[in-house]
């Protein structure tokens, strides 16, 4: 009996030894793999960069990774918002999803689109000319947090809910104000 046990724990060993064996080698195999991806990765990098320092101005190139840096901000802010349908529906050229037509503000009384705008903790400004709204729920060192949870870093930008409008928080000196922040509206 003990050298039947004994046997049971030698196969288990060795099978456990084997699966071990082969983890090792399958760990080993991707490691190689995704290295070879970021080689190909880095090369085709370089390369693009070669194509396009030869072929365009570097203002322009800022300029489009602006604007697809501020589209995946929209498509990333609609999506925590609502989903891939609205999204999508907020794309220029394609009908929006909601059929209610909302009220644009107007007047004196609203945050002015392309210029710089001091607000705190708890102001609530209609953008002029849209639909949208900014409400701010804390300023805080190096960010800002809007009253639906979406959280802005100094310097970066998101899109508003159902506008074709691009918040950003401008970005400053070292001399701000406590508990005031700059923000900007672009649309």
């Amino acid at each position: 009996m003990s050298n039947l046990v004994s046997m049971a724990v030698g196969v288990i060993g060795l099978a456990a030894l084997g699966a071990s064996a082969w983890v090792y080698a399958e760990t080993q195999r991707d490691i190689r793999r995704v290295s070879t991806d970021i080689a190909q990765i880095r090369v085709s990098l370089e390369l693009f960069g070669r194509q396009q320092g030869a072929g365009s101005s570097a203002a322009s190139d800022d300029g489009a990774l602006l604007d697809l840096s501020n589209r995946l901000a929209v498509l990333e802010a609609e999506q925590r918002m609502g989903g891939a349908a609205t999204a999508l529906s907020s794309l220029p050229g394609l009908p929006s999803a909601t059929a209610e037509t909302p009220t644009i503000a107007t007047g004196g009384d609203c945050l002015p689109v392309g210029m710089r705008f001091m607000v705190s903790a708890g102001d609530v400004y209609p953008v002029c000319g849209t639909s949208g709204t900014v409400g701010i729920a804390a300023v805080d060192d190096g960010y800002i947090t809007l009253s639906d949870g979406t959280i802005i870093a100094r310097g970066g930008t998101v899109g508003l809910p159902n506008t074709q409008c691009m918040l950003g928080v401008v970005p400053s000196d070292g001399g701000g104000v406590s508990d005031y922040a700059e923000i900007r509206v672009v649309c």
